[in-house]
């Protein structure tokens, strides 16, 4: 009930019927083609950020790391998922600050013992919900743009052929493109947008906070640390990720 308002019915807060409707076509979005071509975006999106942790170095040393993980998780799901440059390493766009909002919003109502945001006139008149509902408009407009985009330039296609495109020459390599292009998939706006919100919202907190965890525990386990060290230098060396070095490791 708490997640429905931003995540409507994505696959989190989905009614069975939903969820049973909408994972088979979703999940073809996740194929090895795809995934070997986006590890080099990952780390297309982690230039930025091992720059800013290089000038952090050099300056104060220190840094909170669960907030670089998230900018740069954000920025990886844009690019991947929307084709959309949130840069939010370097700088806080305000569809950043909308989500991150929005999640302050929803973990308030989590621990609110009454329900006043359904009380009459209670979106109008109090401001928090005022700012609450702003910033899911925005999210609403920016994600309908994108949609929109898609759906301009749909390309029918069965599954097996949109697997089989070549992503390094394709200008349209991202996952709404997939999604849009799918033959027989619902690609209603609604049900479109709330899966997309889905992967923006609990797709870069997630990763942030077990990136955050497991880098804190190498910090405490010196030996661990310096043969992990030693792989990333040996498999990976200066180059960007392969998704077969990462299967190596």
């Amino acid at each position: 009930e708490i997640l429905k308002p931003i995540m409507g019915k994505g696959l989190i807060p989905a009614d069975p019927a939903t969820w049973k409707a909408r994972r088979p076509q979703i999940v073809p979005a996740f194929h090895k083609k795809w995934l070997e071509y986006m590890i080099g975006e990952f780390g297309y999106c982690n230039g930025p950020l091992i720059d800013s942790l290089n000038k952090l170095a050099d300056t104060t040393g220190k840094v909170e790391m669960e907030e670089k993980f998230c900018s740069v998780a954000l920025d990886i799901i844009g690019k991947s998922v929307f084709n959309y440059d949130f840069g939010s390493v370097t700088e806080e766009s305000p569809v950043i600050r909308a989500v991150y909002s929005a999640l302050v919003e929803a973990e308030h109502r989590s621990m609110t013992p009454a329900p006043y945001w359904d009380l009459p006139f209670a979106n109008q008149l109090v401001p928090r919900l005022r700012k609450f509902n702003s910033d899911l408009e925005l999210l609403n407009v920016v994600l309908d743009e994108l949609i929109n985009g898609a759906k301009k330039t749909r390309s029918e296609a069965d599954i097996e052929q949109l697997e089989a495109r070549n992503y390094a020459e394709a200008e349209d390599h991202y996952m709404l493109r997939f999604l849009v292009d799918m033959r027989g998939a619902d690609i209603d706006n609604k049900q479109l947008r709330d899966d997309l919100m889905i992967m923006l919202v609990a797709g870069h907190e997630t990763t942030a906070a077990v990136l955050t965890w497991a880098l804190f525990e190498i910090s405490k386990n010196p030996e661990i640390k310096a043969k992990i060290l030693e792989e990333i230098d040996r498999v990976v060396g200066d180059r960007h990720p392969t998704y077969e070095a990462i299967k190596e490791m």
